[in-house]
């Protein structure tokens, strides 16, 4: 209502005007140049009106061809660039639909349409990959990698298809690169120190470590447990190589980050050992034991002294256990000596306390030797035995696999950090479960974690 009254008196003001001009009309001389010009004041304005209508008019004309002229319109290039924006955003939709056929369509109908950027090689290296066709994904990744805005993700892509490729140096090439782009990326950070791992380059992979550590993208005693698997593999490395000094300090670093790292301890007391320090690779199992038995340390402390007789064997046992006397591990060597210097009295009440609280396989193995050996009816206990579990075992978190020993990767899935010891009777297997399809890998985190595969899973073991 408000607008009306202001056009009305707009008009009204516009008509008082030219009726004032027509009523007193006035006159006009222009002399310039030698020309003169005699007009009237109304007229001089009717002529500027008209002039400013036409050049109104021209500018209009001019600003429409720009506009809205087929083909070479600005409005035009903006409904076309729309249309491509839409077909992205379709082909985003199929994608996350799993229509990898129709998302690779739309989102090759949008690159026509659309002036070169990131998000269209992202989502059609994405839906080529989804496909099966992983060379158009690599080409898809090497264009987007050329791009400025997404070199980064190109690089992304590239390690990844390394990978899948089992190109682990060139992946890791690309990892380290891609560290030069982003050097806080937690993909990054975390790729590159499983690269590293998977590749044996521990002093790397420490460095790694440190970066991860420093950007949090792993809990405390995560980083500290792995630094310690870090510094065994480099001890082993040494050790293979004749490097004993070096290997000694590594394998203490690796107890200084894990004091109860069994593995460790027997390394280096063996170490200790073959140099002639007995008494030091003692301390370093009664050190360890105190914290957690362990059967490799029941063997490095049986070599200490091999040729000792049954009597002194189990007198250094039972001061050996007496820090730790209720743990399996500690009455199975209770046992062991027990048996070795004929006590078999002592050892009966042992053995019962063991096959009722830990019914291992082997506590019921030195449970039927007992039996043969007091002249008991052996029936019962080899009943026993033929259902008893294995008992304590080193275990893949992420696999299941149950090696002899502790390595740094898993045997079976190559996974870093991952074998834990497992006190228990029985331990699950199940470790089958399948991966869900994320709708757009490269946007909200691969499928395939950085810690698993090749490099390992840094973050599962324990």
């Amino acid at each position: 209502m408000i607008r009306l009254f202001l056009w009305l008196l707009g008009v009204l003001l516009v008509a008082y005007a030219a009726a004032l001009l027509a009523d007193h009309p006035g006159a006009v001389t222009i002399d310039f140049q030698g020309f003169e010009v005699i007009t009237s004041f109304a007229s001089l304005v009717l002529a500027a009106a008209i002039l400013a209508g036409l050049v109104a008019g021209i500018v209009w004309f001019v600003g429409w061809l720009r506009r809205d002229m087929p083909v070479v319109g600005k409005n035009a290039e903006i409904k076309r660039q729309s249309r491509g924006l839409k077909m992205m955003n379709q082909s985003l939709v199929a994608l996350a639909a799993g229509d990898h056929k129709l998302a690779r369509k739309l989102v090759e109908q949008a690159e026509v349409l659309l002036p070169p950027q990131p998000m269209v090689h992202l989502i059609a290296a994405e839906a080529a990959s989804r496909a099966g066709d992983y060379q158009g994904a690599q080409k898809r990744y090497q264009a987007l990698e050329k791009t400025e805005d997404g070199r980064f993700l190109g690089l992304r892509g590239l390690v990844q298809e390394a990978r899948r490729l089992g190109r682990e140096s060139e992946a890791l090439r690309l990892a380290r690169t891609a560290f030069q782009e982003n050097r806080k990326s937690p993909w990054v950070l975390k790729t590159l120190f499983a690269l590293e791992v998977a590749a044996g380059n521990w002093v790397q992979a420490e460095e790694a470590l440190q970066k991860v550590s420093r950007e949090k993208l792993l809990e405390s005693d995560v980083v500290t447990r792995h630094r310690a698997a870090l510094a065994f593999a480099h001890a082993t490395e040494q050790n293979l190589k004749g490097e004993k000094d070096a290997a000694r300090k590594s394998f203490k670093k690796a107890l200084s980050s894990r004091p109860d790292f069994a593995p460790a301890a027997s390394a280096l007391a063996k170490l200790e050992l073959s140099a002639g320090n007995k008494k030091r690779a003692e301390k370093i199992v009664r050190d360890v034991w105190s914290r957690v038995p362990h059967p490799s340390l029941a063997k490095v402390f049986k070599e200490l002294d091999a040729a000792e007789s049954g009597a002194d064997w189990l007198k250094r046992v039972r001061t050996l256990v007496e820090s730790n006397p209720d743990d399996p591990q500690s009455m199975l060597l209770l046992a062991d000596a027990l048996m070795d210097a004929r006590a078999y009295d002592m050892a009966k009440p042992v053995l019962e306390k063991l096959t009722r609280e830990a019914p291992t396989r082997a506590a019921w193995q030195y449970r039927l030797a007992l039996a043969h050996a007091l002249g008991e009816d052996p029936d019962p206990v080899e009943a026993a035995l033929a259902h008893a579990a294995d008992g304590a075992r080193w275990v893949c978190s992420d696999c299941g696999h149950t090696p002899h020993g502790w390595s740094p990767l898993c045997g079976s899935c190559g996974a870093f950090d991952s074998l834990s010891w497992h006190a228990g009777q029985a331990v699950a297997q199940s470790h089958a479960g399948k991966a869900v399809e994320a709708p757009i890998a490269m946007l909200v985190g691969s499928s395939e974690s950085p810690w698993n595969g090749p490099a390992g899973s840094a973050e599962k073991g324990t």
